[in-house]
């Protein structure tokens, strides 16, 4: 006779007994419609849904206490950036590669984003854009909300 343990028993009744179909208790939804994380911040592998409109890097959305973060890695995994938003205002977290670039709406030097930059991700209050790649690429936030 198969044995198992009660922490994957449990599991399994409550997805065989719920009125909704199991494969919705256990699969990502609509991208558009993600909750944010609680936690996980920092981690190289989040497993969270990735939100990335561009295919070069994995954007991961957290959000504690009020505060939202927006996490940037690379495909390797490796963390790029991480962005604290609270409304219009946006922070850099100290973590990634030192010199990375990254424009923020605060900053007194505002520079416009390159030519060629791609957008990354998008919020309806802000976007975030990338122009190169790798550890050349330099990041822009741009309020969306300011732009009206």
């Amino acid at each position: 006779m198969l044995k198992l343990s009660v922490r994957y028993m449990c599991p399994l009744i409550l997805m065989m007994a719920s009125p909704v179909p199991a494969w919705a208790l256990c699969c990502p939804g609509d991208i558009k419609n993600h909750a944010p994380a609680a936690s996980g911040i920092g981690q190289s592998q989040s497993s969270e849904t990735d939100v990335s409109l561009d295919p070069q890097w994995t954007v991961h959305t957290l959000e504690r206490d009020g505060l939202s973060y927006l996490q940037v890695s690379d495909r390797a995994g490796a963390v790029q950036l991480i962005i604290g938003r609270v409304g219009t205002y946006h922070w850099v977290l100290p973590a990634g590669p030192i010199d990375t670039r990254i424009t923020l709406p605060s900053d007194g030097r505002a520079l416009a984003p390159m030519m060629d930059a791609r957008e990354v991700y998008r919020h309806p209050d802000f976007r975030l854009l990338v122009s190169g790649s790798g550890r050349t690429a330099s990041w822009w936030v741009e309020n969306l909300s300011e732009q009206l």
